[in-house]
């Protein structure tokens, strides 16, 4: 359902509920992340933690974080009644868009960004700023130009809308 592809690293999101960790040069899965209770979406990679990002039909997003030589689960999110169609990740935000026609935006503030040596979760650092005003269609995809302040999302409906991110990044 959904590929991204970091250095040597693909990571895979499926209809058999899992996302995985795969090493292209040995050719092997180094993880299995199975905690969604439907096929696995989107699949997003998170550079300034090492994290990455899960959604799928069961409407619940997933943060993952290395833990020790392992990945573990730092945090669930809910946010939207229906399937997580589309995930996009910079430093500073995280759009998310799903099927029950909206998007959300994350932020991650920056004086967290200081605090990653410490104890704790570093993907846990996100927040919810913003669900904007529902489309006409469900949220199919989404990007972002962080440089420009600017999120684009495209629906169901063929339309393109270009959001302006308010909060200095």
């Amino acid at each position: 359902r959904s590929l991204r592809m970091v250095g040597d690293t693909v990571i895979t999101g499926s209809d058999d509920w899992t996302a995985r960790i795969w090493s292209v040069s040995r050719g092997t899965c180094d993880a299995v992340l199975a905690c969604h209770a439907g096929p696995v979406l989107c699949v997003e990679y998170s550079s300034l933690d090492r994290g990455i990002i899960t959604g799928s039909t069961d409407g619940l997003m997933r943060f993952w974080e290395n833990d020790d030589g392992g990945i573990r689960c730092a945090k669930n999110v809910t946010i939207h009644n229906a399937a997580i169609l589309s995930i996009n990740a910079g430093e500073h935000w995280l759009g998310i868009g799903a099927a029950d026609n909206s998007l959300s935006l994350f932020h991650r503030p920056q004086e967290r960004l200081g605090s990653f040596s410490g104890p704790g979760s570093k993907m846990a650092g996100w927040q919810l700023y913003r669900t904007p005003q529902k489309t006409v269609a469900m949220v199919r995809c989404i990007a972002s130009d962080l440089e420009r302040k600017r999120i684009c999302s495209g629906g169901r409906n063929g339309l393109l809308r270009l959001w302006d991110a308010t909060i200095n990044i």
